[in-house]
């Protein structure tokens, strides 16, 4: 029986035999073979065939072979298949070096922006803590004098009454009370609330019941809701305590609920550890005066937009019953509206991070087109091979994502422990700072980023390489050809981006910078070194008049004044930076009366001295000024600028109302910014305390002078206090300098993360500054050194070497100038006495990073031209 061919053999023969091409067809062949297995045997003929086979389809393979060459590389799902693990991980082990450096950058980069995406998840995108949140708005006033006030009582019935698109308003106010006979006296910050919050809010308490409406009403039981967190510290999480009594300031009240962990008013300034209905009655309802800090819930498919032209209406009917308030109503969803202080930060910070991102990449695509330099010759022998472009693609790829997957995951790390870093120096008042953690969102981004930087990284070098020809980098000019122009534009490209990246940062910290070296300078017109402050409250039950509660701070400030270390003394109702009573006045003027609005407040004579705020005219306040003794008052310098009308201040008259008692200038103090460096500057009345019948304040502040560590004399003044009575204790003890702190904090704070980002950005940059020069200086050796050999001076070789990275980093400084030029407006919130385009810092900035790029090309600049011509011309 005659052999058969081979099946592959006759396959590819039958689809030959029909092309016009092929010179050898299937019926041909098939003859011969069988003339062939009769008389030289079946092996012999089963050879020949496959050699009359292989060269019959030769040309047609060779043309479809040359046809997939030229075909541009398969999509990114299709390289898989391409891709050699081993030959990659043989590449980044041949390299060491380079792989750390370029998993670190990564790293670095990557780690910086899972830090900050955390605190923008948890601040800016995680939901608030409510049921159904999107529907709960804030809703405040304004007025020409103010531009966000809480809600007068009134007008919140009105708004309950009239407006339909809501489905409930509630308000709240903060308070504080001393808790009493649960354990040592504790005073705690607390919340009045209208007995429909919890509702609005669509939070019950975990124990117990909400309040009732009957709970609002005056001369009802008074009842109040704890904290998780003071159930549990005060009474050790009992559930019992549900229905038992206990002691606020003096009085009885029932506990009826507890709150579940972390439930507060979103837009509180502290955590409330009780809440208490508001039992005000028909007086204080129809008040409208600002009281109230207000949340509503927004009724289904009601939009804000129509919910605030709703509230417009009725408070156009509310301003027909009240033509002079000049009143306006405002609302915004309450997740927007909690973080209104901080989000143009939190975003400025998140665009720095996505820089430092961009810089890594463009530092680590730089590094690997050097790296893929010296394999470019290997790269034409695999193309003149047959490789495919496919092939060459999808390994540099897999190159490119395995790094970039090692320094994700290096990143990652590093970002979760900068953002516990972050969390920790953050200022107290970013909000929903508990809620940052781990979850799904901040994954994502990190791997989207890590994917993002793993093709840029591995598809520039690649895409790069196969733009060139595969002869010269054959021959023996494959050096030269390695350092052609074409590469060199796109590391002059790559290190363009880098420097533009990297000036736009250093020019918003310079910015920021500067804000913070005017805000350092700004005089707030008293001392805060060395001074205690604490407040003290006096429940009005046992302090039930303003010479009580002068007799108890008189004895205190005697007790305190004789303590070891105690410089100075002094109370009053309200010291600096924590808060005010401001009012109407009418001074007298040569041509009547001039109304105005100024800050009084109500201090003790040591006021001054204790705080060191100088007499600059007249006398200070004395114990002689007490009730009645004719009134008078000691002011600040702006009150005698903007109303002395160039007369001597002392002597000058004026009143809080028309039916109050004329007061007498006596002393003048200085320029005084008692609401910190950010506040503005107002006029200042101080009145003395011992004319109670004029300063009508409760006191309730004591501040005191160290003369050593003022942490020392918390103790003995908390002793001091006990000793007075029992049931009281200090509260809110801090230094001035720690409030004048927390004060700036959020300014502070920014102003070194993203100095911090510059730092590393700058860095990066001029690391591509220095890796652009030293490439380039080690594709011209040859060239440098035939120059040099050719009598060439030093300089003109260091600036042929400097000319090229030196153009491409200006052209980057350029444009990065005038990005931040487009973009300088988002940090206007940021800034304090400094405009956005300040030319003095662009200038500064500009040219300190000029001065970088340029040591930072010379240096291999210089190696280059001090090396031996000879050498290099051995070595090239």
């Amino acid at each position: 029986m005659t052999p058969r061919p081979p099946r592959l053999a006759a396959w590819l023969l039958r689809r030959l035999a029909g092309r016009e091409e092929a010179p050898w067809v299937a019926g041909d062949a098939l003859e011969e073979f069988e003339k062939l297995a009769r008389t030289l045997g079946r092996r012999r003929a089963r050879r020949w065939y496959w050699g009359q086979t292989m060269r019959s389809a030769a040309p047609l393979i060779s043309a479809r072979h040359e046809r997939r060459r030229s075909r541009v590389a398969p999509a990114p799902s299709r390289l898989l298949p391409h891709v050699n693990l081993r030959q990659t991980r043989r590449m980044l082990r041949t390299s060491p070096g380079l792989t750390t450096v370029i998993v670190l950058t990564l790293a670095l980069g990557i780690g910086a922006n899972t830090a900050v995406f955390s605190v923008i998840d948890a601040v800016l995108i995680q939901r608030l803590p409510y049921a159904d949140p999107d529907r709960i708005v804030a809703i405040w006033e304004s007025s020409p004098r103010s531009p966000r006030l809480s809600v007068a009582p009134g007008d919140l019935l009105d708004f309950k009454r009239d407006a339909t698109s809501l489905e409930d308003l509630a308000g709240y106010t903060p308070t504080t009370r001393t808790l009493m006979r649960s354990g040592p006296p504790e005073q705690l910050a607390g919340e009045v609330v209208t007995w429909n919050l919890f509702a609005v809010l669509g939070t019950p308490p975990a124990i117990g019941r909400v309040f009732r409406a009957s709970d609002q009403e005056p001369g009802a039981e008074r009842v109040v809701i704890l904290s998780d967190g003071i159930w549990r510290r005060r009474f050790g999480a009992d559930p019992g305590v549900v229905g038992r009594s206990i002691v606020l300031d003096t009085s009885s009240v029932v506990v009826v609920g507890v709150m579940p962990p972390g439930f507060r008013a979103m837009t509180a300034s502290a955590n409330p550890s009780f809440f208490v209905p508001a039992a005000f009655d028909s007086e204080a309802w129809s008040s409208r005066d600002h009281d109230l800090l207000t949340v509503g819930r927004l009724r289904e498919g009601v939009t804000p937009a129509q919910a605030q032209a709703d509230l417009d209406r009725v408070m156009a009917s509310i301003d027909a019953a009240f033509p002079d308030r000049g009143v306006r109503v405002h609302l915004a969803p309450l997740a927007r509206d909690v973080v209104r202080t901080i989000r143009p930060s939190l975003l400025v910070l998140f665009g720095a991070a996505a820089l430092i991102v961009l810089i890594a990449c463009a530092n680590v695509a730089s590094l690997l087109l050097v790296w893929s330099t010296g394999r470019r010759q290997e790269v034409a022998v695999r193309t003149a091979l047959g490789a495919r472009r496919a092939d060459i693609v999808a390994q540099f790829l897999a190159t490119g994502l395995a790094l970039a997957a090692i320094g994700g995951v290096a990143g990652l790390a590093l970002g979760l422990w900068t953002r516990d870093v972050l969390v920790s120096l953050a200022p107290a008042s970013l909000p929903r700072l508990r809620e940052v953690s781990l979850n799904a969102r901040i994954l994502i981004m990190a791997s989207v980023v890590t994917l993002a930087a793993g093709m840029v990284a591995g598809l520039v070098p690649a895409l790069q390489l196969l733009r060139g020809r595969v002869t010269p980098a054959l021959g023996d000019n494959a050096r030269g050809a390695s350092g052609s122009r074409s590469l060199l534009r796109w590391r002059g490209a790559l290190l363009g981006v880098e420097v533009a990246a990297a000036v736009v940062l250093a020019l918003g910290a310079g910015l920021l910078a500067r804000s913070l070296w005017l805000l350092n300078a700004v005089d707030l017109g008293f001392e805060t070194d060395k001074v205690l402050a604490m407040t003290v409250r006096l429940p009005p039950a046992r302090y039930p008049g303003p010479d009580a509660r002068l007799r108890f701070f008189e004895a205190m400030r005697e007790r305190v004044h004789a303590l070891p270390g105690v410089g100075s003394a002094a109370f009053a109702n309200q010291l600096p930076m924590r808060g005010g009573w401001g009012g109407d006045i009418q001074v007298m003027g040569a041509a009547g009366a001039i109304d105005g609005e100024a800050d009084l407040q109500s201090v003790s004579p040591e006021y001054f001295e204790t705080l060191g705020m100088p007499i600059t005219r007249g006398r200070s306040l004395t114990r002689a000024d007490r009730d009645g003794a004719p009134p008078v008052a000691v002011v600040s310098q702006t009150f005698v600028d903007r109303w002395a009308q160039g007369r001597d201040p002392i002597g000058i008259q004026f009143r809080r109302d028309p039916s109050s008692s004329l007061v007498t200038v006596v002393g003048v103090v200085g320029e005084v910014r008692r609401d910190g460096k950010f506040g503005e500057v107002m006029p200042q009345v101080y009145f003395s305390a011992h004319q109670t019948g004029l300063a009508r304040a409760e006191l309730a502040a004591v501040a005191v002078r160290a003369a050593g560590d003022p942490g020392n004399l918390v103790e003995p003044i908390r002793q001091v206090v006990a000793a007075l009575d029992a049931e009281l204790t200090i509260t809110n003890v801090r230094t001035l300098d720690e409030i004048l702190a927390a004060s700036v904090a959020t300014r502070r704070f920014n102003a070194w993360l993203l100095f911090a980002f510059a730092m590393l950005a700058v860095t990066l940059a001029m690391i591509g500054v220095y890796g652009v020069v030293s490439h380039v200086v080690t594709q011209r050796t040859r060239e440098i050194g035939i120059r040099i050999a050719m009598g060439a001076a030093r300089r003109h070789v260091i600036g042929l070497v400097m000319r090229g990275s030196l153009g491409w980093a200006a052209a980057g400084m350029a444009a990065g100038v005038g990005l931040a030029l487009a973009l300088s407006s988002l940090l206007t919130s940021m800034l304090f006495a400094t405009a956005p385009n300040d030319p003095a810092t662009f200038t500064a900035v500009v040219a300190v990073l000029m001065v970088i790029a340029i040591v930072a090309s010379y240096v291999p600049a210089r190696r280059a031209a001090a090396g031996n011509p000879l050498a290099a011309l051995r070595g090239a």
